[in-house]
């Protein structure tokens, strides 16, 4: 069995319909998707607890940025993406962000798996 199929991931995305689309696509290429969040409140919670893999990310949440979260992710070394509908280029988000691999929102459900795979080989 591959480390890709073995991989647990969590998602951060406050949007219902895009965290559907994403958590199907993940389980499709076949990750093993532990969580779903949609605040950064919640997802801290569950960290306490819990140790994913990997982690895919929206950065703004409903309850505000994923700054603490990436933070939280750094110190653990738990590697992740950030799927973004802005580029990592913009120069508007919190440099921690850019110790993560940047995925352009919307992206195809195989660049997505990619940058999971990418991101968990760097690990």
């Amino acid at each position: 069995m591959d480390r890709q199929t073995c991989a647990s991931v969590v998602l951060l995305e406050d949007e219902a319909l895009i965290a559907l689309d994403v958590e199907y696509s993940l389980r499709n290429a076949g990750f093993n998707v532990l969580g779903v969040f949609s605040s950064c409140a919640a997802t801290l919670e569950w960290l306490k607890t819990n140790s994913p893999d990997v982690a895919v990310l929206d950065i703004d949440l409903r309850d505000g940025d994923c700054v603490s979260i990436a933070k939280v992710l750094c110190a653990r070394k738990i590697p992740f993406v950030v799927h973004s509908g802005s580029p990592a280029s913009s120069g508007y988000h919190d440099p921690i962000f850019l110790k993560g691999k940047w995925v352009a929102k919307p992206c195809s459900p195989s660049d997505l798996a990619d940058a999971v795979t990418a991101s968990l080989a760097l690990a």
